[in-house]
């Protein structure tokens, strides 16, 4: 059974999950490979187009819209007489800069005020706080190498000639750490099964359990690759999805005739 009738099945037959139990391994692996890759795709998209949004506000905006000031000791300082109204919010269709000299807002604030898949750079009374498709970086402004105004737009114009090499990489890292993510929930779904299946006591030895859970985690990846690619936040979806996947492997496991020999490849 090729990649593609191993996925469809997966996606609605614990039995057939339960039939791949038996498979190499290397299977398994380039399996999960692929999925996590397609499901990763929605998320790059919006990631990718986020962070070109941002950047688009431009040289001109921020030098007409942010008011001068300096960093002294790491603490944010205005230095702008004219300003008198603290915070400062200026919204460029999905993206949202804050500055705050005055130590109102904080990160918490900030992701309040925005919505889950628009973008946000906050100049906040210490340090720099970035957040894009959920994905989120704060630093101090002595680490930005900032220390007044001319900084930040000099920092500014490298970040957007230096943004087509950057996107690439920040997306490879990404996908890097989501796809060590799902191994590690393998991992912990095939424990999830070998204790189920009494330690190895009923045949299924630990190394069945991994196929079971590779495969078991198919329906909860499409539905995450979904709500990314609706961008619909769903509460306690991580919780929802591992609920489901171990649901899958419980299943699978039920779908073995207990009195059915397993063979080891």
């Amino acid at each position: 059974m090729n990649i593609f009738k191993r996925f469809w099945k997966s996606l609605y037959s614990p039995a057939d999950i339960a039939s791949f139990r038996n498979d190499k391994i290397r299977k398994s692996i380039v399996y999960i490979i692929v999925l996590l890759f397609v499901t990763f795709l929605p998320l790059a998209y919006f990631t990718s187009v986020t962070t070109q949004n941002a950047l688009k506000v431009g040289e001109e905006t921020i030098t007409n819209e942010i008011p001068d000031f300096k960093v002294t000791d790491g603490k944010l300082i205005l230095t702008d007489d004219k300003v008198k109204n603290l915070p400062i919010s200026i919204d460029q269709d999905q993206l949202h800069i804050y500055f705050d000299a005055s130590g109102t807002l904080d990160k918490d604030d900030v992701d309040n005020k925005i919505a889950s898949y628009d973008s946000a750079v906050a100049f906040l009374s210490d340090g720099i706080y970035i957040t894009a498709a959920g994905v989120s970086q704060s630093f101090s402004y002595e680490t930005a190498g900032i220390s007044d105004k001319a900084d930040l737009v000099n920092l500014y114009t490298s970040v957007e000639s230096l943004a087509k090499y950057f996107i690439p990489i920040a997306l490879v890292v990404l996908f890097i750490f989501m796809l060590s993510s799902a191994f590690f929930r393998v991992i912990l779904y095939a424990l999830f099964g070998f204790i189920l299946s009494g330690f190895g006591r009923t045949g299924i030895s630990f190394r069945q359990n991994w196929m079971i859970a590779s495969y078991s985690i198919t329906l909860a990846a499409i539905f995450t690759m979904i709500m990314e690619a609706l961008q619909i936040i769903v509460p306690f979806g991580m919780e929802i999805n591992m609920i489901v996947s171990m649901i899958f492997v419980f299943l699978a496991i039920r779908a073995i005739p207990p009195s059915e020999p397993t063979i080891e490849q």
